[in-house]
């Protein structure tokens, strides 16, 4: 897995329509697109696959989640140690502290950072998956700006 799935996914942010549903024409033409970008199909593919996985196990992730009480601190396992940097796992901890996220919406953006095999996930790729995973996400389509506002490099800085 290279970074550039990820790239192809900032580029279906940008484009992808509807909440998280293309037709096969659009699809179509989203991966035309992509290709004369010069992304391989097997990237195109994959970052498809991994943006309509967005909604799937939705339910079992509530289910999940919804036994955390409002005191409890997110861990992370070896692999998400050794894959997430430290300023995104110090980015998803302060996700976890605010309020305004539930606990199933960060552990989606978790998952789906560990579902990019990627050999390390830092800061502005945590930020991109996590501003995906609440503009597909029905229930956090609220959160989306206050997103965008927390994935600029100052606004760290202001809460720190």
């Amino acid at each position: 897995m290279k970074e550039s799935v990820l790239d192809v996914l900032m580029f279906l942010l940008d484009h992808y329509s509807d909440g998280g549903t293309l037709d096969d024409d659009a699809r179509d033409n989203l991966a035309g697109q992509l290709a004369s970008m010069g992304f391989g199909d097997g990237e195109i593919d994959h970052a498809f696959d991994w943006l309509e996985s967005l909604a799937d196990d939705d339910e079992v992730q509530q289910e999940t989640c919804s036994a955390w009480g409002e005191s409890a601190l997110r861990h992370f396992c070896a692999q998400e140690q050794y894959r997430l940097s430290l300023e995104a796992q110090g980015f998803l901890i302060l996700l976890g502290q605010n309020p305004m996220i539930d606990k199933p919406s960060l552990e989606r953006v978790v998952d789906r950072a560990m579902a990019l095999e990627l050999d390390e996930i830092d800061l502005d790729a945590i930020k991109w998956i996590a501003l995906m995973v609440l503009y597909n996400r029905p229930d956090t389509a609220h959160l989306y700006a206050y997103m965008e506002e927390m994935a600029q490099p100052e606004a760290l800085r202001r809460l720190q």
